[in-house]
């Protein structure tokens, strides 16, 4: 798995006990299958890892593998608070079939450079599989510096990067700054929708939670952006912006429980103590859903949507 592409982050469906309807996530992960995305990874932030026991994140994998059963490469959060449950989580993927594992430097006190440095060599002597890193400032209070990316690019199993940043000018300067850092095939991914939304980060991949559930109009905002095709772009964004920033500025996981919700997808409400976004915001997000819609309605009455 090189990590490029359209890498689409499924939420993980609760019952109202909060217990995992396994059969609900298999649904989602069906029809992305078909959609155009070019990899899937569960477990992320988008699915609540931080909220599942070792033993619903290793059924949870097994579902995923299970379900897309090879039609798209399916890749498996490892990120944990500790070492140790780090490296039983990547051994467990590679059991189940995982095609990679991506990584965040989780932890109750923020991480040092080398700490980080130590975890993720850790990893890769545990495991083989491909290895995304994952940089979440915003959450992990660690902020991968290129030197450090740079420095665990020479691992082998050292593959991506998915990366942030706080506009789409400075994504680019760190993307090319990378580049020269690390080997020709290394894919320096972008995390952030709004980013995406700017139509001005190519990257060699988009990692989004709000994909998993619009897949068909992020695909095709992503293929104008790589096109170059600006009218495109400007349609896309159009009517596909406004939904997406309306869910950024609902409460992390909680909103795109909700988005899923207005799409149709049994997801329900996200497990405690996260609380739901408020049902209000419905209406909001099927109005902004039913533009979307409705924009390329006639591209699929002629047979021109992919999706």
């Amino acid at each position: 798995m090189d990590f490029t592409g359209l890498i689409a982050y499924p939420v993980t469906p609760f019952d109202t006990d909060g217990s995992v309807r396994h059969e609900d996530l298999r649904g989602l992960l069906d029809s992305l299958a078909t959609s155009g995305v070019d990899a899937v990874t569960v477990l992320g932030s988008s699915g609540s890892f931080a909220y599942l026991d070792a033993a619903e994140r290793s059924q949870i994998a097994r579902t995923a593998i299970d379900a897309l059963d090879g039609r798209v490469p399916v890749a498996v959060g490892i990120s944990s608070v500790g070492t140790r449950e780090v490296l039983d989580a990547a051994v467990d993927a590679q059991r189940a079939g995982a095609a990679g594992l991506v990584l965040s430097p989780v932890s109750y006190v923020p991480l040092t450079d080398d700490e980080v440095l130590a975890q993720v060599r850790a990893v890769c002597a545990a495991t083989d599989l491909p290895v995304c890193l994952y940089n979440n400032p915003g959450t992990t209070q660690f902020d991968y510096s290129l030197q450090v990316v740079a420095e665990l690019s020479a691992l082998s199993e050292v593959v991506a990067f998915k990366d942030t940043a706080a506009d789409a000018a400075t994504f680019n300067a760190r993307h090319a700054e990378l580049a020269a850092l690390v080997p020709e095939t290394f894919s320096h991914g972008v995390s952030g929708d709004l980013l995406m939304m700017t139509g001005e980060v190519a990257a060699d991949a988009w990692h989004s939670g709000p994909a998993a559930l619009l897949p068909v109009y992020y695909g095709r905002l992503r293929a104008a952006v790589l096109a170059g095709d600006r009218r495109e772009v400007d349609r896309v964004r159009s009517v596909l912006a406004p939904l997406v920033d309306h869910v950024a500025g609902l409460r992390k996981i909680s909103g795109l429980h909700l988005l899923a919700r207005a799409c149709g997808v049994a997801a329900g409400d996200p497990r405690p103590p996260l609380l739901p976004s408020p049902g209000s915001e419905l209406r909001e997000l099927g109005r902004l859903l039913d533009l979307l819609e409705g924009e390329f309605a006639d591209d699929r009455d002629d047979g021109r949507d992919d999706g």
